[in-house]
């Protein structure tokens, strides 16, 4: 009876968290052009649409490019930073450890306005660039990571790495043969995390942005102070679509473990 309730519970729940979804999927097929609920008729015209804008295409290929190397400089920092910090002792580990979980306490507003102050101020070029964005959501995303990864490594038995050491493997042979293998599902989910997180990101970018280079986020905020039609539901059904996938993606190459590590064994 309590788990019939609790499952009643979780079902309930998800429907709710999902709802929201299901609304934008449907209106993206709105023939409405002014977003009449419920839709007195479907049609696919909104993604043609959304396909024909040039501002939306050349800001996807920028939100990719962006994300991609987010992602690949937050893990290179997530990494080494969340190993320092859980395997070793050292003047500095807190500051450490403050410093890259200080963003978790700041609004992405706030975050995006100072680092356009400093931009602007220190005359570094970034504003308004790729590498500019990039930068800016590897500060916002760096701290989740970290955490991710500081997580993993409690379930990392130093003793194995310790043995592969005494086996003639040097710090980073083994640190890449045998705890980094250990730590797949968590580095699959920060990079998918991290990955999503820069691509969908709009609060802070809108400070770090010129009109010239708009990410895909930012090209459909600006989209909706003209217009309001479906376009936009068209899109986001779009970026659902393709979120799901690197969902089921990453379920697939965790082999199942993303499932045991919530749900345990049973």
């Amino acid at each position: 009876m309590k788990r019939t309730i609790l499952n009643i519970i979780l079902g309930a729940t998800l429907v709710f968290m999902a709802a929201p979804i299901i609304v934008v999927i449907i209106n993206a097929f709105n023939v409405s052009a002014y977003n009449a609920w419920p839709p007195p008729g479907l049609t696919s015209a909104w993604f043609q649409k959304a396909l024909a804008n040039q501002g939306f295409i050349t800001g996807l290929w920028r939100s990719l490019a962006v994300a991609i190397l987010a992602t690949l400089v937050i893990v290179m920092i997530g990494i080494p930073a969340a190993y320092a910090i859980s395997r070793f002792r050292f003047r500095g580990r807190e500051v450490l450890r403050s410093v890259l979980l200080a963003p978790l306490v700041v609004p992405r507003v706030v975050l995006g306005f100072g680092l356009f102050i400093l931009f602007v101020t220190t005359r570094s070029q970034l504003f308004g660039t790729l590498p500019g964005i990039a930068l800016a959501h590897v500060i916002l995303v760096v701290p989740f990571v970290v955490i991710i990864f500081l997580a993993a490594l409690e379930d990392v038995d130093p003793k194995l790495e310790e043995a592969a050491r005494d086996l003639g493997a040097g710090p980073v042979r083994a640190f890449f043969l045998v705890t980094l293998p250990q730590m797949r599902v968590a580095l699959l989910s920060a990079s998918f995390f991290c990955f999503i997180t820069s691509f969908d990101e709009v609060e802070t970018t809108l400070f770090v942005v010129q009109p010239s280079v708009k990410t895909l986020p930012v090209a459909l905020y600006h989209y909706l102070e003209f217009q309001q039609d479906p376009t936009i539901a068209a899109v986001s059904s779009l970026m659902i679509a393709v979120t799901f996938v690197f969902i089921l993606l990453g379920l697939f190459l965790t082999n199942g473990q993303f499932w045991k590590k919530i749900f345990g064994n049973s």
